[in-house]
Order: structure tokens, then sequence, then C-alpha cells
């Protein structure tokens, strides 16, 4: 390498987080002598009014063509859908931003963008493995964990080259780990947007699985490399990122009345609905049998392996729609996610919750409910055995209780990720 090499960012033994200052100070850059530095000035001096107009030129290129790669976990659907309200907010915004998407969440979450938005599916973290919503496999999701790390290198080096590949100038992550290793090997920033991370859920685990300790520490080491975490109301222990900032509720709100909703989906325009909503993985051990003699109660699920019986509807293309299905609804039977939570705040549907085994997410969401909802909790048993009556009824009676909730998160986390690809916006 010449001696009069002005910076060069150098391969490192170990990634680290890129930041700004890094241009200047890493290890590796060559500073020139001061001799140098004079002659190097005197030549700026004399080119200073050309830098601005091409400095200015180039910038207005760089903006028109910035690329963003966002990664999203698989789990369940409430990932991606409060992903995809980000994308739109970041069009809206930027509307020359293309955002690429790389997750195993099924595209069709994503297809109301413009040509701007491009989805590959690429498995990046394993998540919970489950085979319904209610129910965990840890036994299975310790071994996917595993797997994926002992192919960790090779997915690295396949993910370094996609950013070069397409020219990406950002990533942002919700919130598979290895993305911000692959930021900092790529040498460009990362944002983190999440309620939690998946090193604290695995690390609840551990005690019955020792062998999550190690995946765990790797979990770290490649979170604690974001630039930003922008951080979601009612988080998890977010401790592991060195700089955080809170954002409100993300969430997605239907633009249609309870009557133009209901009648969308065909339904009956005065009863009381009750939403029987259990994500993307479904609960086909809901007894409906058992529903269809509470017959004060109008029940709707978007379960595709069940057939409409009585006053039990089924909606299998509703997922597609969930914020006007929610619009739709009186009350809402389901487990604490993030996106649902989020839901029923953004349309002050009263909530039947039932817990979901050791997710440590959990009593932070509940948490939030019982501080921003009208909600009220029934026990797995009672759920499963299709003893709803007792607790839909107190649940309809109760006062409303819905403060003021900012529901703007999704803008906020534009603006800041716009932010650090262009500095003159703040």
């Amino acid at each position: 390498m010449k001696e009069d090499v002005f910076a060069a960012i150098v391969r490192l033994d170990e990634a680290k987080a890129f930041l700004p200052h890094d241009f200047f100070y890493s290890s590796g850059h060559k500073i020139i002598s001061p001799v140098k530095t004079l002659f190097l000035g005197c030549f700026l001096w004399f080119l200073w009014p050309l830098p601005c107009v091409v400095c200015s030129y180039l910038h207005i290129i760089k903006t028109a063509l910035s690329s963003i790669l966002y990664y999203i976990t698989g789990h369940g659907y409430g990932h991606a859908v409060r992903s995809n309200q980000v994308i739109r907010a970041l069009q809206e915004a930027a509307s020359d931003l293309h955002v690429h998407v790389r997750s195993t969440a099924p595209e069709w979450l994503f297809s109301n963008h413009s040509r701007r938005v491009s989805h590959t599916r690429q498995t990046i973290d394993t998540g919970v493995i489950q085979p319904d919503s209610l129910r965990m496999d840890l036994d299975a999701t310790f071994q996917a964990c595993r797997d994926l790390h002992n192919h960790m290198p090779a997915l690295l080096q396949q993910e370094v080259g996609f950013i070069k590949e397409h020219g990406i100038d950002l990533i942002i992550g919700d919130i598979p780990p290895a993305c911000f290793e692959i930021a900092a090997r790529a040498a460009i920033p990362s944002v983190a947007i999440t309620n939690f991370t998946w090193d604290v859920i695995y690390q609840a685990y551990a005690i019955r699985h020792p062998g999550f300790v190690p995946l765990v520490e790797e979990m770290k080491r490649f979170y604690s490399k974001a630039m930003l975490a922008l951080t979601l109301p009612y988080p998890c222990d977010m401790s592991v990122f060195p700089c955080r900032e809170a954002i409100p509720w993300i969430s997605r709100v239907s633009t249609l009345t309870r009557n133009q909703a209901r009648a969308v989906f065909g339904l009956p325009p005065t009863a009381t609905i009750v939403l029987l909503s259990f994500g993307g993985l479904g609960l086909d051990q809901l007894p409906l049998q058992r529903l269809n003699e509470i017959t004060e109660f109008h029940f709707v699920t978007t379960a595709a392996s069940r057939q409409s019986r009585g006053n039990v509807q089924v909606l299998d293309v509703a997922q597609r729609r969930y914020d006007d299905l929610l619009r739709a609804v009186d009350v809402i039977v389901t487990k604490p996610g993030y996106g649902i939570v989020a839901d029923v705040l953004a349309h002050q549907v009263p909530i039947l919750y039932t817990d979901r085994g050791e997710f440590p997410e959990y009593p932070f969401l509940v948490q939030a409910l019982n501080e921003l909802a009208t909600a009220d909790f029934i026990p797995q048993d009672e759920l499963l055995s299709g003893n709803i009556r007792s607790y839909l009824a107190p649940l309809l009676e109760k006062a409303p209780n819905w403060p003021p909730v900012s529901l703007n998160g999704a803008e906020a986390a534009a603006e800041k990720v716009l932010t650090l690809l262009d500095p003159s916006r703040g």
C-alpha cells in the first residue's frame, strides 16, 4: 500500500460496529504526515468552490439511489406487519428509496408497495419453533438455532456479497442477530427496531438446554454492533444495544367505519362479534362446536383449516386485511404478541387474552394491556374447553380503559433511518 493513502478501511479479524468516526480513526488507517497535510490543505483550498458544486450533485444522486436492506424474522406475522408499516413510512418520505426485504415471512405481507420494494426468501434466524400459537417446541428450536450457528460463517459471507451486489447503504433489522454482524462486516450502518431480542428469549431456556448459552453469547456480540436501536414501548431488556432511542407504537389503522368493515366481510351488522385471533400459526385446538352453543355471540376466525358453521364464521382471506377485520369486531380473544397488542390499541377493541407459555416478552405485553386497554385474562384450559361465555360478558361490561397512546412509531423510525442516510434532514 502506498504511503500517501489518506484513509482505508482494512479487514479486521473481527467485524466491529460501523460508526461515522470510523472513517478517520479506525485502527489500520494511515495518517498523513504534517508536510503532506499542509500540501493537501492548499490543494483543497484551491479547489474549494468545486467540491461545493460536485458534492452537492453527488449528494443528490446518492439520496435518489439509496438502498436499504431490511432483515425480518419469520417468527409469526407481527414483525413483518410492523416492518411493513416502517417500509410504507420510508417510501412516503423518500419515494426514490429502494428497500430489499430478506425474510421467510410471506411475500404477500409486503405486496402493497411500489416496485421499489423487493422480497427474497432467506432464513436469517430461527425464532421459536411452534406447532401452534400457544405451544413451543424447545428441542426443535435449539436444534434449528445450533444448525444456523454452524452455518453462520457461510451465511455471513453470502449476505455481505448480497450487499455488495445490490449497493446497500444501510441495514434495518427486526430482529435477527446476524444482520448487525453482516452490516459491520460490510462497513455500513445498521438500525434495530424491536421490543425484544432473541438472546433474552433463548436465555430463559438455557436452564433446560445449556447448549443455548454459547448461542446466546454469539447473539449478544452481533446485537452489540448495531449502530442504533429504536426500542418500542414496553420492551424487554435492551441493554445489549450500546445506543438506544425509544419510539412510539408501530401499528396499522383501518380507514373503514365499523359498518363498512362488516359489509366488506359479510358479517352480521347488529351481532356482537368475537374475533378468535391466533396469528399465522392458528389454533386448531379451539372447540368450534362448543362455540356454536354460545348463540349470543357471532365468532369469527381466519383458520383456513376450519369451515364456517352456525355462529362460527371462517374468513381465511381476511389475514390480508386484518386491520379492517379488527375494525369490524366487538371483542378479540387472543394470546399477547406485539402485533395484536398494537392493533388492539389502535382500534380500541376489548381483548380477552390467554397465556402463551414461557415467552419472556409476555409479561411486558400484559402490563401494556392492563395499563392501556380494556382487557381481561382467560386461562388456557378454559379457552381450549370452550368455556368463554363467562369471561366475555364481564369484559364487555367493563368501563372502557383507553388512555391516549401515540401510534406514529413507523414515521418516527423512518425519520431516524433517513437522517442516517442523509444527515442534512436532521
